[in-house]
């Protein structure tokens, strides 16, 4: 049942909504590049656009880290078998730059 009450009017046109999208993509040397696309979602017919004026945000190099204390970035996925997994990445080269 909605929440909305059935004497409610919506209003005409759009309910467009901004999403942002993040993933990681391999390099062939081993790292990730961290790439967040911005999105436009209409709530009420579900239809997703994707902004041509924002172009997608690369950043990087990232590596794995296999200690969860450790990581710069978190990304969480639903592995084959239903259960949830979680990758940590690490910026690539963090500790010669603070020394």
């Amino acid at each position: 049942m909605s929440l909305k009450s059935r004497k409610s009017i919506d209003q005409a046109g759009p309910d467009n909504h901004e999403e942002k999208v993040i993933s990681f993509r391999k390099e062939p040397d081993g790292t990730y590049t961290k790439i967040t696309k911005t999105m436009i979602r209409d709530w009420k017919t579900s239809s997703v656009k994707s902004l041509k004026r924002l172009p997608d945000i690369e950043e990087g190099p990232f590596v794995l880290s296999e200690a969860s204390d450790q990581y710069d970035e978190e990304m969480t996925y639903q592995d084959f078998d239903g259960s949830i997994k979680r990758m940590y990445f690490k910026r690539a080269g963090v500790e010669s730059e603070t020394s």
